[in-house]
């Protein structure tokens, strides 16, 4: 007979997932949980970065001297 438990991988030892402890089954769902926070976090420092760059470029193209046909809109 086939199981459906849930296996995890601990020290490349599998495990059923219910043969475990509650308290161990928390924190493999927490480990879980904070995985997906560092890499949600991970995408919004790239994306920060980013901004961040775009601001940077932004100050230093308004303090260039204006080009001659820039002028010429003027």
């Amino acid at each position: 007979k086939m199981s459906s438990e849930a296996k995890v991988t601990i020290n490349e030892q599998e495990y059923d997932f219910d043969g475990l402890e509650v308290e161990t089954q928390a924190n493999i769902a927490r480990v879980n949980e904070l995985r997906r926070e560092v890499s949600a976090l991970q995408i919004q420092i790239n994306e920060r970065q980013a901004l961040l760059q775009m601001y940077i470029k932004a100050i230093a193209d308004a303090v260039q001297p204006v080009e001659e046909d820039e002028a010429v809109v003027q």
